[in-house]
């Protein structure tokens, strides 16, 4: 049980007194619409406290984070690193043959297909690194507009 001294929240104090209830010998259609809660919250809240019985944690009325436990398609650092220097080199542009160059996800490919790498790698990696800026293209110099007449 959870000790008197300690505050909690009006959330975990409702967990506390419901399981509580159902200790002493309480019902539970009764908790559930004294408390307006579902069975379902209630069930889930003693098997906390039960399994919390077994474990000796004393936290089982906080609540648990639902993120996930691990990243599903995380991907490795080195790869990550090897995307982001081919994407540098591509924003550079200083050699003749990067100049003009593309510098999407296509051209990254491109770039690891030649180094040898699989293409199962995608350029997810390109989205998840913020550093990287995109390239700004040179146009065309601008040239003041002419009038038809002044030729």
């Amino acid at each position: 049980m959870a000790k008197p001294n300690e505050t909690y929240t009006e959330e975990e104090q409702e967990r506390i007194d419901a399981v509580n209830l159902r200790q002493r010998g309480e019902r539970p259609s009764k908790i559930c619409k004294s408390l307006g809660r579902s069975r379902m919250w209630l069930q889930k809240w003693i098997k906390r406290y039960n399994d919390s019985e077994k474990s000796n944690e004393k936290k089982w009325f906080k609540e648990e984070s639902r993120a996930p436990k691990n990243v599903h398609r995380r991907t490795d650092l080195e790869m990550e690193q090897l995307v982001t220097t081919v994407r540098k080199s591509l924003l550079g542009g200083t050699t003749e043959d990067t100049k003009y160059r593309c510098i999407g996800a296509v051209e990254i490919q491109f770039r690891m297909h030649e180094r040898r790498y699989t293409q199962k790698m995608r350029c997810r990696v390109c989205q998840q690194s913020n550093a990287l800026s995109k390239k700004k293209r040179s146009g065309s110099p601008k040239e003041e507009a002419i009038h038809q007449m002044q030729v």
